[in-house]
């Protein structure tokens, strides 16, 4: 089994996120398309079978400047399993 682990971090404050399995899946901020609440940290796990692999397609994404972060990681959200994080 494969872990992926895509957090986006709004400072701290609400939670939100989920879980995704299965070949294909949508992760959508709360309440989109429109704005989603002040200081949200948003965790969405993805799970897929022992050899498949794990694409993710933007089709829409922004962040606010200075208090947005994404963070991907391979496995479960410790530094050494860190892929991906904008802004670096």
């Amino acid at each position: 089994m494969i872990l992926l682990c895509f957090m986006f971090s709004w400072v701290q404050g609400q939670n939100c996120g989920g879980l995704v399995q299965g070949p294909n899946g949508t992760i959508e901020s709360p309440g989109f398309p429109h704005g989603y609440p002040n200081y949200a940290n948003c965790t969405w796990i993805i799970i897929t079978g022992e050899r498949n692999r794990i694409q993710l397609s933007f089709h829409t994404f922004a962040l606010e400047e200075d208090f947005d972060i994404l963070s991907i990681y391979d496995g479960q959200p410790q530094q050494g399993n860190l892929k991906v994080r904008i802004p670096e």
